[in-house]
């Protein structure tokens, strides 16, 4: 449930101009669970987590009516943690940051910090919130002693800094998406630079919804001759049945965080079950890592959410992961002392 607060008379005496056609809508989402994880270090760990459904957030979304289907927009949105307080991360609206413009014939121009179109197109069709815990994506395996994914394939919520972004309006069911961003490395236009297009098609009880994605090497000077242009295809959908819904997502990287050679493809499928004020999925992840390392993993996921009302969820889930050949386990940004880890959580969720 969102609450929208109109600009009262007081602001308005302070910023007549901007505020008289604006309305800002604050909402958010607290989310805490208890979550029990296997093996780290060769034992186990039981703590309170923040966001493990979906991550604690404060948002600000403004829209300014300006006439003839013409809007202007931003959004402003932080993460916390609802444990401690804190901010999670040193960037305060490190989640989303972006302006722009929207026209209901145009579509819209966006620019900021935003979400690829990639995950626009596919990941809230066919994953979110489900597979939004934190051991919910397999965006690869970690490199070992590190929590760091020697993958980047987006089914984790990428998004980018200092970008424009471009969206469609929807047209016969069908919308497409572009996206730049600015790499920000001094005397290079192109070092660090991020390119995209998507599209997507929604209608009935189909889904759809494909894209392509490219990251240059950090350095001004190119990549080196172990670096390459780091590339993302993905491809997915899913049905609607009625009763249960099955979707799906294939993703092909090459050169993954711009390493020569480290490419792996995802399978990602799952069901989901509404009952009544039960909402049941599950799903299985398997990534076919083509590198020397050749450290296959799999992840299978399982959560169970109940609806206390339209803004309460009481919710469990469990993820167990598996990594061969010597790669290390890691979900919920903790790393396995082994190939295997699972994790076990018992939370609430509430949306404002």
């Amino acid at each position: 449930m969102k609450t929208s607060i109109y600009i009262t008379a007081a602001i308005a005496a302070l910023s007549a101009p901007a505020w008289a056609q604006s309305n800002v809508t604050i909402y958010g989402i607290a989310d805490a669970a208890i979550a029990s994880v296997s093996n780290i270090g060769g034992g186990s760990s039981t703590s309170m987590e923040s966001g493990y459904l979906q991550s604690s957030r404060l948002g600000f979304r403004g829209k300014e009516d300006m006439g003839g289907g013409l809007s202007a927009l931003f959004t402003l949105e932080s993460g916390f943690n609802i444990a401690t307080g804190a901010n999670s991360s040193s960037v305060f609206f490190n989640r989303q940051s972006f302006m722009g413009l929207s026209s209901t014939t145009l579509g819209s121009i966006t620019a900021g910090r935003q979400y690829t179109p990639i995950y626009d197109q596919l990941i809230f069709q066919a994953g979110a919130p489900a597979f939004g815990v934190s051991g919910g994506a397999l965006d690869g395996i970690p490199s070992a002693g590190s929590s760091a994914s020697r993958y980047d394939n987006t089914l984790g919520g990428t998004r980018i800094d200092n970008s424009i972004k471009y969206n469609s309006p929807r047209m016969g069911g069908w919308r497409f998406d572009v996206m730049y961003g600015y790499g920000g490395v001094n005397n290079s236009s192109s070092a660090n630079s991020y390119k995209s297009v998507a599209t997507g098609y929604k209608g009935g009880s189909i889904e759809f919804g494909m894209g392509y994605q490219a990251r240059d090497c950090v350095a001004a000077t190119g990549c080196t001759a172990v670096q390459a242009r780091d590339e993302v295809v993905a491809i997915g959908g899913g049905y609607n049945f009625g009763a249960f819904k099955l979707a799906s997502i294939y993703t092909s990287e090459k050169n993954g965080k711009n390493v020569k050679g480290n490419n792996a493809d995802l399978y990602h499928a799952m069901v989901q079950v509404p009952v009544g004020a039960w909402f049941l999925s599950a799903g299985v992840q398997k990534l076919n890592d083509k590198a020397a390392a050749n450290q296959d993993g799999t992840q299978y996921n399982f959560s169970a959410l109940y609806s206390l009302s339209k803004a309460t969820t009481l919710y469990g889930a469990y993820s167990q992961q598996k990594v061969i050949n010597g790669g290390k386990a890691g979900m919920a940004l903790v790393t396995s002392s082994d190939g295997k880890q699972n994790v076990l959580a018992l939370g609430i969720r509430q949306v404002f």
